[in-house]
């Protein structure tokens, strides 16, 4: 098999495997609003306003990251530039359900600035690992410095028990084997991708129980 042949067939695996994750936690939210219609249906249950309540929440949830999915992993409109303040929302809702405090830092940039389209997925989807990282809730801080249109990142994770899974650090590695993409870390290698496409590197800076930092420059 040849480079090309095993990169579209890398590229292909990737591609499913964004589209399992994207259903994967969708599920949850779904499930939920039938399980609320459901409820309404049993008009002799007595818990009428608590499946009301349950729909509506799990609706608004699954709106969100429909949201946040769509401009993460798909086209988010046609422009090539997304403005700052859509991806600081995105991940402000998301980073609240996580129970995620998010810091901002580096360039002073309005929420009006435009960033390249890249740059805002690759914001985006180290978000998602950074909730991977903290399962218990904790600190995301990031800072853009350098080119306010396709800024260097630097996102430091901060919270009790912080841990980088090892399949994860695999997927940092463009080397990857084929066999060894997962759901479990191709959001890692897709950051990775969107790196390179806004011509840096992604790195992993430091690594502790206390504290992950990524950066890419």
């Amino acid at each position: 098999m040849g480079d090309s042949e095993m990169a579209n067939n890398l590229e292909m695996k990737m591609t499913e495997l964004l589209c399992s994750k994207l259903c994967h936690d969708l599920i949850s939210p779904i499930g939920a609003i039938n399980n609320g219609l459901e409820f309404l249906q049993e008009d002799t249950s007595g818990m009428l306003n608590e499946a009301a309540q349950l729909i509506g929440s799990s609706a608004e949830q699954a709106a969100d990251r429909l949201a946040y999915f769509r401009l993460a992993f798909g086209a988010g409109g046609s422009a090539d530039q997304v403005e700052l303040g859509t991806i600081k929302g995105l991940i402000g809702k998301y980073a609240l359900s996580k129970k995620l405090e998010v810091e901002w830092a580096g360039l002073d940039l309005a929420d009006t600035s435009n960033i390249d389209k890249s740059s805002g997925k690759l914001l985006l989807n180290l978000n998602l690992i950074a909730a991977d990282c903290l399962p218990r809730g904790g600190r995301v801080e990031h800072e853009l410095a350098q080119n306010a249109d396709n800024p260097d990142i630097k996102i430091r994770l901060s919270g009790e028990k912080a841990a980088l899974r090892e399949d994860i650090k695999l997927g940092l590695d463009s080397r990857i084997p084929q066999e060894s993409l997962t759901i479990r870390n191709v959001i890692a290698f897709y950051c990775m991708i969107l790196a390179i496409n806004c011509q840096k590197t992604l790195k992993l800076l430091e690594e502790s129980p206390l504290l992950i930092v990524f950066e890419v420059s």
